[in-house]
């Protein structure tokens, strides 16, 4: 599998390192413990981290050779909202731990597969825990052996010898929360004398971003689940329905359904295919609910002229943890436009664009939200809300940032949001054991997209009060910007960056 590269904006591939000393670093591979728990009335809990990345590749991106960050703290919550009664699942405030987030690089180490770092391992109460929180040393606190010149938390850029000071947002100090949606089966299930190994991704990709004022910034994205004692791979080859020659660089992504919404995929671990089309996810989290995978592409060629090709979605449902999917066919856009952004000849996503406005009353509350392009797709039983993937994005889904500006509407904070997205209807397929069809798009009319904000305090996003919220029936085409009406604005009140 590829991983992305990223830009000022979104960095390149990576994993998760923790290069932690002492008695909390220990490699385990994808399998899982087998031991039995200590107290038969607690469930044992062993909690390590890794880093798929889930960022988009961009050209003439500026990456970076070191990301450090101080972990003190993991807890778990049984509550999906409370913001009491947290359970420790990771102590570290005695002797914080500064970790590396760039020390496995995935070009230098392509396989992945097994690579879990394990933080402790602790007994718990029996039940479904449906929060995660991560937290991390202020950067007015110490660490041993320090690699920062500034602060506990910074960032190299590559080829640099500076080292600059990563700016924490508040949640990542009080806690940065990884809510059920975030989590694979709704939440960690902890059963009374059973061992459970529980991973948390840490999507650094799309964590650290660089400011107009030229500081980095931490803006914490997390998922999390249980790890799959035995065949924790989901793997498989995207190809040209037509030419049946490998795609390189689809962006596939996984998905469950929403536990607030079941109608509602949301995205689990995403990544591009390599060169031969390919592409693995693992380690995977346990889960009792199949996944489904969602491809699009785009390709680029260069002869005489330059022509791009643009993919439609292809989702493929129902898919169980250690299958092997086989070839994933994309079907080629067919509309043609010449854009600013996309070559005559060439097939091109279509746009979608508007501005997000944050506010708490007449206050103007700065911080992140997470945009989503949703398109109902039949599973053979009824309409499933499909996250589809976005060309030239941050994340899969992107977060944008608000901030002051003289476009923001009075007693806001704001920002310009634009979403490349494909153009037509998906091709639609089932998993079986035995083979798997797909049937093409049943024409090139326009796709219809439900435009999704969420500003729900998880996973570094602003707090706010009419989370989430929904633009219908937005219509694209190749080539040519949104035709919806109104004009596609998000105004988020009663916000808040507590998280």
């Amino acid at each position: 599998m590829k991983f992305y590269k990223g830009s000022a904006r979104a960095w390149r591939a990576l994993a998760f390192s923790l290069a932690l000393s002492f008695a909390v670093v220990a490699m385990i591979s994808c399998g899982g413990s087998t031991t039995s728990s200590n107290n038969s009335t607690m469930g044992t809990v062993q909690t390590s981290l890794s880093d798929p990345p889930t960022c988009s590749e961009l050209p003439d991106g500026m990456g970076l050779d070191h990301v450090y960050v101080t972990i003190t703290k993991v807890e778990a919550n049984l509550s999906a909202t409370s913001n009491s009664g947290w359970q420790t699942l990771v102590d570290l405030t005695s002797n914080p731990k500064q970790v590396d987030l760039m020390t496995l690089n995935p070009s230098k180490t392509p396989n992945f597969c097994g690579t879990l770092y394990m933080l402790s391992k602790t007994q718990l109460p029996p039940g479904k825990y449906q929060q995660i929180r991560v937290t991390l040393l202020p950067n007015s606190g110490t660490v041993s052996g320090n690699a920062c010149s500034t602060g506990v938390n910074c960032v190299i850029p590559t080829g640099s010898s500076t080292t600059y000071e990563l700016q924490l947002s508040s949640e990542a100090q009080t806690g940065i929360k990884i809510p059920a949606s975030q989590i694979a089966d709704g939440g960690l299930t902890v059963t009374a004398g059973q061992n459970v190994d529980f991973n948390i991704d840490f999507n650094s990709c799309a964590s650290v971003v660089q400011e107009g004022n030229g500081q980095y910034r931490l803006k914490p994205v997390l998922h999390a689940g249980e790890v799959s004692i035995n065949s924790s791979v989901i793997s498989g080859t995207v190809v040209d329905s037509s030419t049946k020659n490998p795609i390189e660089g689809a962006l596939v992504l996984l998905e469950q359904p929403d536990p607030n919404d079941t109608s509602t995929d949301r995205v689990i671990i995403s990544g591009t295919t390599e060169s031969d089309g390919s592409f693995s996810f693992c380690p995977l989290p346990a889960s009792n609910t199949n996944f489904d995978i969602v491809v699009a592409g785009q390709t680029t060629t260069s002869d005489t002229v330059t022509t791009t090709t643009t993919y439609n979605p292809t989702v493929l449902f129902g898919v169980p943890i250690g299958s092997k999917v086989g070839n994933i066919p994309l079907y080629a856009e067919t509309a043609s436009a010449a854009t600013t952004t996309c070559t005559t000849g060439s097939s091109c996503p279509g746009t979608i664009s508007g501005q997000i406005s944050s506010a708490n009353g007449s206050s103007p509350v700065a911080g992140s939200v997470q945009v989503s392009a949703l398109e109902a797709v039949s599973n053979g039983s009824s309409n499933i809300n499909m996250t589809i993937p976005l060309f030239m994005a941050t994340s899969q889904p992107p977060n944008f940032t608000t901030a002051s500006g003289t476009s923001c509407p009075a007693g806001t904070d704001c920002t310009p949001y634009s979403l490349l997205a494909p153009a037509s209807s998906p091709a639609i397929g089932t998993y079986s054991s035995s083979s798997i069809s797909f049937t093409p798009p049943t024409s090139t009319s326009q796709a219809t997209y439900t435009i999704n904000g969420v500003a729900d305090g998880s996973n570094g996003l602003l707090t706010c009060s009419s989370s989430p919220m929904n633009i219908s029936n937005v219509t694209v085409s190749s080539g040519t910007t949104a035709t919806a009406v109104p004009t596609l604005n998000f105004a988020f009140t009663g916000c808040s960056t507590a998280p």
